[in-house]
C-alpha cells in the first residue's frame, strides 16, 4: 500500500493512505501503479484516474493535463484540473469543444495557437466521453 495525492492549482483534490492501485492515462499509455512501483516521472493526459483503496473501495476522477511522480511509497498526481466524473460540467465542455473546433478552422493560426486549440479540443472530447459513460 502507498500514499496518493491528487493536486490541482486550486488545491488538494484527493489525499489518502493505503492505496492498492492507481490507474491513469499518461503520455506513455495507461499505467497501473501498485506498491513499490519503479520510480517514474511522466506526463498525464486527459482521462480517467481510477483509485483502488485497500478493502476494495474505488474512486474515479476525470483529470486533465499534468504530471505524475512515483517514488515507491508515494504517488503525486499534479494536474490542471480534476473532477469526480459525475461532476463534469457537460455544457461547459461542449462550449470549449465548439470554441476549439471553430478556432482550428480559422486561417493563419500560428503553430502555438493550433497546438493550444488541439489540446483544448482533446481535453473537452475526453471529458465529454467520460461523462457520457457514467450518465
Amino acid at each position: 500500500m502507498y500514499r496518493l495525492e491528487v493536486v490541482t492549482p486550486a488545491g488538494v483534490v484527493f489525499s489518502g493512505e493505503n492505496i492498492y492501485q492507481t490507474v491513469i492515462n499518461t503520455a506513455d499509455g495507461e499505467i497501473g501503479i501498485l506498491e513499490n512501483h519503479m520510480l517514474l516521472l511522466t506526463n498525464v493526459l486527459p482521462g480517467k484516474l481510477r483509485i483502488e483503496k485497500e478493502g476494495g473501495d474505488v474512486e474515479e476522477y476525470a483529470v486533465t493535463f499534468g504530471t505524475i511522480d512515483i517514488t515507491g511509497d508515494k504517488v503525486i498526481v499534479l494536474v490542471e484540473e480534476a473532477y469526480k466524473i459525475d461532476e463534469i460540467d457537460i455544457e461547459r465542455e461542449k462550449q470549449l469543444l465548439e470554441e476549439a473546433q471553430e478556432n482550428l478552422n480559422k486561417e493563419g493560426l500560428t503553430e502555438e495557437e493550433r497546438k493550444r486549440y488541439e489540446k483544448q479540443k482533446f481535453r473537452a472530447e475526453t471529458l465529454l466521453n467520460l461523462a457520457k459513460v457514467t450518465r
